[in-house]
């Protein structure tokens, strides 16, 4: 879904993510992943979740501009938000990872993150009898793994679901759901603001990854780094932007590409000055919030039969990610911990 083409169009979004073959989901699957993903038992000294950065009254999002840390300090990226994370085809801001199954023991590995190693959290899990009579429910006949536990997780992440947006609704033929200021936005997203070179598909991304004129941090080399396209789907809703988080507000984001990047000179981007006027920039902020859905939670509806995840980014697309402070970074780098 969602990749570039040389006529790159946007589309509604609706139904269920698809799932690898071998992790069908079940009822009794999600409702284990669920459990999994809001219990303590899977961070090293019990004081956090998963939830404790993907908060479900803040859409899976944590509310802060980048992540926050074990030992209580700020990490280099913002989080990412979950929402439809089930039809990305990688995950992270540098796409280090493929499947939800693969991202499950980042977090857990990274002593900043959950600092548990999996083998540990299996232990904890097989001397729960709760859990123990979740698993032979969810996956009978099988002894309790972390690949399972990571199957249980990824199967309620993708639950989480965003459309029935206004947006979707008009694509869908209901003609008055968006306001005229947000049609001229989505008239300037596809032309003069040429946000759907990169931002395209149902999902409003190209699944590639790209120089966006931000520097991963201070001092950085001056390069940059290329990181995933985002979704613009509930853009609106979130707390701040950019991989690290350093614009707190939408305004900022557009003034960002319309004056061609933000960062020191030198800094390789693939974008340049657009010439927005004040109005314009009104309507496009009407059609970014036109993609504020309204479903974000599937019940059922899952397919009956496998589908299989749709191919992935070339690996040589993502670039290395061994400074992060992020899920699965080399954590024992020095300048990793020096931020």
């Amino acid at each position: 879904m969602g990749i570039a083409s040389s006529s790159p169009k946007l589309e509604p979004l609706s139904g269920a993510p698809p799932y690898p073959p071998g992790n069908p989901p079940t009822e009794s699957k999600i409702r284990l992943g669920e459990e999994l993903f809001f219990d303590s038992i899977l961070s090293g000294n019990q004081r956090r979740s998963c939830s404790t950065c993907h908060k479900r009254e803040l859409h899976f999002m944590d509310g802060l501009s980048r992540g926050w840390g074990l030992d209580e300090s700020e990490l280099s990226r913002k989080t990412p938000g979950l929402l439809n994370v089930g039809w990305q085809r990688s995950m992270f801001f540098d796409g280090r990872v493929k499947t939800l199954e693969e991202q499950v023991s980042k977090p857990l590995e990274n002593h900043r993150e959950m600092a548990l190693d999996p083998d540990e959290a299996v232990a904890r899990i097989r001397s729960d009898p709760f859990y123990v009579r979740l698993f032979a429910n969810a996956f009978p006949g099988e002894e309790i793994t972390f690949g399972l536990v990571a199957k249980a997780i990824a199967s309620f992440e993708r639950t989480l679901v965003s459309y029935d947006s206004d947006f979707d609704r008009y694509m869908l033929g209901e003609e008055a759901a968006m306001t005229p200021s947000a049609k001229r936005g989505m008239e300037l997203f596809q032309t003069k603001a040429e946000c759907i070179r990169c931002h395209n598909g149902p999902l409003f991304t190209d699944h590639d990854f790209h120089f966006t004129g931000v520097a991963e941090r201070d001092g950085h080399e001056k390069r940059g780094t290329k990181y995933k396209t985002q979704s613009l789907r509930d853009s609106l809703r979130r707390y701040s932007y950019m991989h690290n988080g350093r614009m707190m507000n939408i305004r900022q984001v557009l003034e960002h590409y319309n004056r061609g990047g933000s960062a020191p000179d030198g800094l390789e981007a693939e974008i340049r000055p657009l010439g927005l006027a004040e109005n314009e920039k009104d309507d496009l902020v009407a059609f970014l919030r036109s993609l504020n859905g309204r479903v974000h939670r599937l019940t059922g509806g899952f397919p009956e039969l496998e589908e299989t995840l749709p191919e992935a980014a070339p690996e040589s697309s993502a670039p290395s990610s061994a400074d992060s402070g992020e899920s699965g970074a080399a954590v024992d780098d020095p300048s990793y911990l020096n931020r």
